[in-house]
């Protein structure tokens, strides 16, 4: 029955994107097939300037609108989880949406398994391109732009580490929480839309992208493990630099996030510190250099990516095309 759903917290983290949140919203309290009295919404202004708050305000009055007085991107949504009386936490990009009964079925499967992190596939919304297809995150990490965290998850992790801006922080929660003992169940029949065309490269994210992995190496990983995958990011930084114009920067950023991460180090168990060594493609799949300095200079229109999807189908047990679910004892 209805009333025996569990509460779930919907938080979206919007900045500038008024007309794409209010169509999330839109399908939040119109298309999901969830009941609405089992729904609590938490929209995130993360200092938006072109009226985000005053819409939602306006527009979804059922929504709780909490503001904030600056971009602190992903740490927002740890008010938000402060905040929220959910069994379930829904994080959701202000630019993303999901419809129907996936969240009915997804809480109801993450009970069943006693999963604390469910993940889905996320489509694009231009035609034939899957986000999640482009860049398979499988068992060790998730699209944040649409994902599911139990109570028991958020309570025990405290959310996103707040030292990372953007970027990167996938990784670093799904490592805690697999270190926690918790469960990551990976759910692609349930169907997100991610209201972007597919990412291209551009300066700003590979040196922000590389730092924050380098952090979370730094922070996270076991010694030997973590001194091996800040080589890799290094490696991957100086391919990047003979690759693309203007990317002489993200050695230096390597070497920056690895020292952040240091200073905050709380490593995980070696179990899982070696998982993500061995398994994790950012971390452990730049030795052979030849390899990937091939597919880079021969695939001109997504470098790499013969070489990622190659990596990934080598370990089916943790990029699995069905529904699947990881705990490391």
């Amino acid at each position: 029955m209805d009333s025996q759903l569990p509460l779930v917290t919907v938080a979206v983290l919007a900045y500038n994107r008024r007309d794409m949140v209010a169509v999330t919203l839109g399908k939040v309290f119109g298309a999901l097939d969830y009941p609405a009295d089992r729904l609590e919404v938490i929209v995130v202004d993360n200092a938006s300037t072109d009226g985000t708050a005053e819409m939602v305000r306006e527009s979804f009055p059922q929504a709780r609108v909490m503001r904030c007085e600056e971009n602190r991107g992903i740490a927002s949504l740890n008010d938000a989880f402060a905040q929220s009386r959910g069994d379930w936490v829904l994080v959701l990009d202000d630019d993303c949406y999901v419809e129907g009964d996936g969240i009915r079925r997804a809480v109801q499967a993450g009970a069943a398994y006693d999963a604390d992190l469910i993940s889905f596939t996320v489509d694009s919304s231009e035609p034939g391109q899957v986000f999640s297809d482009f860049y398979d995150t499988g068992l060790l990490l998730f699209w944040a732009c649409s994902v599911l965290f139990s109570r028991r998850a958020i309570d025990r992790l405290g959310g996103f580490d707040g030292r990372m801006f953007i970027w990167g922080n996938e990784v670093e929660f799904t490592m805690r929480l697999l270190d926690a003992g918790l469960r990551h169940l990976h759910m692609p029949e349930v169907r997100s839309v991610h209201m972007k065309p597919l990412p291209g490269l551009t300066e700003n994210f590979h040196t922000r992208n590389v730092h924050n992995l380098a952090y979370v190496a730094g922070k996270l990983l076991r010694p030997v493990d973590a001194a091996g995958a800040v080589v890799n990011l290094a490696v991957q930084a100086m391919i990047s630099a003979i690759r693309y114009r203007g990317f002489g920067e993200g050695v230096s950023a390597v070497l920056k996030g690895f020292r952040a991460g240091l200073a905050v180090r709380e490593p995980v168990r070696p179990a899982v510190s070696r998982l993500y060594r061995r398994n994790f493609i950012e971390f452990g799949s730049q030795v052979r250099v030849w390899p990937r300095l091939r597919h880079v200079l021969v695939d001109r229109g997504r470098p790499g990516t013969d070489f990622r999807h190659a990596y990934w189908a080598a370990r089916p047990r943790l990029y699995p095309s069905h529904g699947a679910v990881i705990r490391v004892p």
